[in-house]
């Protein structure tokens, strides 16, 4: 388990992943080098990391889908390193329930998620079936989950001002250069991402706070288990009727436990996805799933068992961040 005063840190950037460090030392009682040390050896043990992320406005500019896997037993171990190793696939987990993985994947266009879907799958041992969705509206992402280790009026004193909408542009090849750096290490200097990019701090800066302004990208700050304080993954997988879809939708959305609310396409409508302390909760939200949305049936249940690779991050067995395949989530347009 790692201290109360790194949880602290950790809550700190996800409320404002690349705040200057003496702020985040000013709000937790600390001094500046302090927190940069802190997080430097959190970075490095593998047990905390930040990472682009899709934004709220992701959907308009990239695309993404949701896949069930099963597999023969005998090759599960070299299906899971194959799609570790593919960039596509964002995040990999064993699962409980009728399918053994769960995979989401991103693509910078329609018919790169099409090819990814058509032809990806053949080179992939071991795959005996195979269920694919398509996302068609985020109501809440693992990017807006906080921890809570902050008491509020601390957490308030992170929040980072909001940056004005950019005019809408179509991203290039530095725009996804600067993604990729920041996949690396999310925290790396103006100079760093300009110098491994070939402009200067004040261009590499100014692009990402463009992208990040434009809603289609954020960073996401995440944590191996030993930082999660014994919470486990859930998935609900629902099919709402089509009045109620955008209710219940924003109704999960506004759970603090909630990582993930989203409407899809497939023989399901909504795909939920919360942190709870206790299997028995996905119960109460079941009941009130059936009071606020009569005739809504729960497709499927399912419980990470272990997560391979979460966001682009491959992870040990102890959730520890080990290595990074770079999302595409966003190419030259």
């Amino acid at each position: 388990m790692i201290s109360e005063i790194d949880l602290e840190i950790v809550n700190a950037l996800q409320i404002n992943p690349r705040a200057d460090w003496s702020r985040v030392g000013d709000v937790l009682g600390l001094s500046g080098p302090t927190v940069a040390r802190r997080w430097n050896s959190l970075a490095e043990q593998g047990l905390a990391w930040i990472t682009p992320a899709p934004g709220p406005r992701y959907l308009s500019a990239g695309w993404s889908a949701f896949i069930s896997l099963s597999s023969l037993p005998s090759q599960n171990e070299a299906l899971v390193q194959k799609l570790c190793a593919e960039p596509a696939f964002g995040t990999v987990s064993l699962v409980s329930g009728s399918h053994d993985l769960f995979v989401d994947c991103f693509a910078s266009s329609h018919e790169e998620l099409m090819e990814i879907v058509t032809g990806s799958f053949a080179a992939l041992p071991g795959v005996t079936h195979r269920e694919v969705v398509f996302v068609t509206r985020l109501y809440r992402q693992a990017s807006d989950w906080r921890s809570g280790t902050l008491e509020p009026a601390r957490a308030r004193l992170m929040s980072a001002e909001p940056l004005p909408a950019p005019a809408a542009y179509a991203p290039d090849r530095l725009d996804a250069s600067l993604l990729e750096e920041l996949a690396k290490d999310g925290r790396a200097s103006w100079a760093e991402l300009g110098a491994a990019c070939g402009v200067s701090p004040q261009t590499a800066r100014r692009r990402v706070e463009r992208f990040l302004a434009s809603g289609y990208m954020t960073l996401r700050c995440d944590t191996s288990a030993s930082a999660q304080q014994g919470l486990r993954e859930v998935s609900l997988i629902l099919n709402v009727p089509a009045h109620h879809v955008d209710a219940v939708g924003r109704y999960f959305a506004a759970l603090p436990n909630c990582r993930l609310s989203a409407q899809v396409l497939g023989a399901q409508n909504l795909l939920v996805t919360l942190w709870v302390r206790d299997y028995l909760e996905v119960q109460s939200h079941e009941r009130e799933l059936a009071e606020r949305a009569p005739g809504s049936a729960v497709i499927s249940r399912q419980a990470v068992v272990r997560n391979y690779k979460r966001l682009g991050h491959v992870l040990d067995q102890s959730g520890r961040s080990r290595s990074v395949v770079p999302l595409p989530l966003w190419r030259e347009g």
